[in-house]
């Protein structure tokens, strides 16, 4: 049972996020402020099950695409859902959407020789930016603000709330993607060895 929790947690963050986005449609200022609590707690949860998977021994290869499936659904679904909602302009999630496919592919195809994601980096720098708790917790919290900010904007647009956090929800919004950006271009620039044929 134990080797399954960290894979229920990353299963149960999915079924979070679209209960998340459903509530934050609803309009509703109840039902937007549990959405701001549930977005923090789904943010929470993609450092829970890794770390639970380290801590009881149970790293499987089913684990990691769940918890790299979870990542990027939360992503996509928030970045969508709140440009669709015009509080951010639609090459947030084009970016990230491009950047994370852009990603994946490079990962997958070095995975196919053997080499797992955070072991693909030579440069320091480069394996700093990608893999170092300083950019990876530094981009979870940028999510984390960047989204709960956004929800209660929403609470402003439909007059239920006399003060502006739309300014303070961009600067997170444009941090996180700064970091996304950071992030995945060690990832690109040190692809070419893994995209050749052995």
């Amino acid at each position: 049972m134990k080797r399954n929790i960290p894979n229920i947690i990353s299963i149960l963050r999915i079924i979070l996020s679209f209960l998340t986005l459903y509530l934050l449609d609803l309009g509703k200022y109840g039902s937007t402020m549990v959405a701001c609590f549930l977005i923090v707690f789904v943010i929470f949860t993609d450092f829970l099950d890794g770390f639970l998977a380290r801590k009881l021994k149970v790293e499987s290869e089913v684990g990691a695409i769940l918890d790299i499936m979870g990542d990027r659904i939360v992503e996509f679904i928030f970045w969508i859902y709140f440009a669709s909602k015009g509080l951010i302009s639609f090459w947030f999630p084009v970016i990230v959407v491009s950047r994370d496919v852009i990603v994946d592919t490079v990962r997958q195809s070095a995975f196919r020789q053997g080499i797992k994601p955070y072991e693909m980096h030579t440069n320091k720098i480069a394996k700093f930016i990608v893999t170092s708790g300083y950019f990876r917790t530094g981009y979870a919290l940028s999510k984390a603000f960047a989204f709960t900010l956004l929800g209660i904007d929403l609470l402003t647009i439909h007059g239920k709330l006399n003060f502006n956090v739309h300014p303070l929800a961009l600067v997170f919004s444009w941090t996180a993607l700064t970091i996304c950006i950071l992030r995945g271009l060690p990832v690109i620039l040190e692809a070419w060895p893994y995209l050749k044929n052995k």
